[in-house]
């Protein structure tokens, strides 16, 4: 009776954590793994229009444009809580003429976790459009006393520069509709991401882009990233609902690419990130 005590308190504490991200999906069936990248969550978690390794995790169109093989390793510190960390692999190479990504996230520890699987593959379509498909396995885990979830879902997202200096990018998250195996058969959220980026004369990069999970209201995400000294990255942004404020940098030294960022919920506070990547 103890043991279960501590466990509904448990249950109930990372609830008051993660209920921002996905308020009107059950207790028992929160979904906190977001994309990744240091380089995504320096500039707002502007999601759609990268392309590189971690386009395997947010949008499967940018591994079109990829060449050559990539592995890339990110740890996220969610709120500075030890219970709250993710980290996650993930990997790209050519296929078939596509390119290819797999990754593998996981966040939390011995009595509560998540983990997520992806598979994904992009193609280049013509010398400016690309579209790329993935899927993802969801295993959600519990104390003794909770049945543990898996769910499985499908997404899809298209890469496209239709104007000089203009690229343009979109990405829908569980494009299936899937539903965790639970009893009451939870929806997983899905979540359309339209984002526009523009490159300056100077190296400068403007990113915008809309974010709406069909069960919340819509997020606007705003960024920029500054290029020093061909070298150093410098990176911003800011998100609605609720606001958020995002600082990051970069550092490119020969086929390794090192970012750091940091992000305030107004909530919550802090969360680091940091990742390595190394295009083979």
């Amino acid at each position: 009776m103890f043991q279960q005590s501590l466990s509904m308190n448990f249950l109930k504490h990372i609830h008051a954590i993660i209920l921002p991200v996905v308020s009107f999906v059950p207790l028992h069936a929160q979904l906190s793994l977001e994309p990744v990248g240091a380089r995504a969550a320096g500039m707002g978690n502007i999601i759609t229009l990268q392309t590189d390794v971690w386009a395997a995790v947010n949008n499967p169109a940018g591994l079109g444009m990829l060449t050559g093989a990539s592995v890339g390793v990110s740890h996220e510190q969610r709120f500075t809580m030890p219970e709250m960390g993710v980290s996650t692999l993930a990997g790209t190479f050519p296929l078939l003429g596509n390119g290819a990504g797999v990754s593998l996230s996981n966040l939390g520890f011995t009595d509560y976790g998540e983990n997520r699987f992806g598979i994904a593959i992009g193609r280049k379509l013509s010398k400016r459009l690309a579209a790329g498909i993935s899927v993802d396995g969801h295993l959600m885990r519990f104390p003794e006393d909770y049945k543990d979830l898996f769910a499985v879902n499908g997404n899809a997202g298209v890469w496209a520069t239709p104007a000089k200096n203009l690229t343009l990018g979109l990405y829908v998250f569980n494009l299936t509709f899937s539903k965790w195996n639970d009893r009451e058969k939870t929806k997983l959220p899905v979540v359309f991401s339209l984002g526009a980026g523009y490159s300056l004369a100077v190296p400068v990069q403007l990113f915008a882009e809309i974010s709406k999970n069909i069960y919340e209201v819509a997020r606007v995400k705003i960024g920029t990233e500054f290029l020093v000294g061909k070298v150093l990255y410098l990176r911003t942004g800011i998100i609605t609902q609720p606001f958020e404020i995002h600082f990051g940098v970069g550092y490119v030294h020969k086929k390794f690419l090192f970012d750091a960022a940091l992000s305030r919920h107004p909530t919550l506070g802090y969360t680091p990130q940091a990742a390595i990547s190394v295009h083979l």
